[in-house]
């Protein structure tokens, strides 16, 4: 399968994650899709990503969030249990699909570093 032939898969299984949580109750917003290679330097710097090439850079990773979960003062509420459920059905989709809530030693708590539960990527 060619990158643009992912891309456009990994696009449609978006659009039922989307789907998927306005079922759940809430609407999401995209927070990053496409991610240069120098913004992916960037973040590494600064400590929000250690990975040295991201999925994003492909074309084949978005960053969620739920409406709902924006405070006041600008940070996101990655709360596992507002997650969990639309991960998992991001892993049924395919046996490629990761789930950011899965990244780190315990996937059940939102503090340890490298769990990103908006995180949604295709490794296929």
């Amino acid at each position: 399968m060619t990158l643009r032939e992912k891309q456009a898969y990994f696009w449609r299984m978006v659009a039922l994650l989307i789907t998927r949580a306005t079922i759940f109750g809430t609407e999401i917003f995209i927070l990053e899709w496409m991610r240069t290679r120098q913004q992916q330097e960037i973040n590494i710097a600064r400590g929000a990503s250690k990975v040295k090439k991201s999925k994003h850079e492909l074309g084949l990773a978005v960053d969620i969030a739920f409406i709902l979960d924006v405070m006041d003062d600008g940070i996101l509420n990655y709360h596992p249990d507002k997650y969990k459920a639309l991960g998992e059905y991001w892993e049924s989709l395919d046996p490629n699909n990761r789930w950011g809530g899965r990244f780190g030693d315990n996937p059940d708590t939102s503090t340890i570093e490298g769990w990103d539960a908006g995180h949604f990527e295709y490794n296929g």
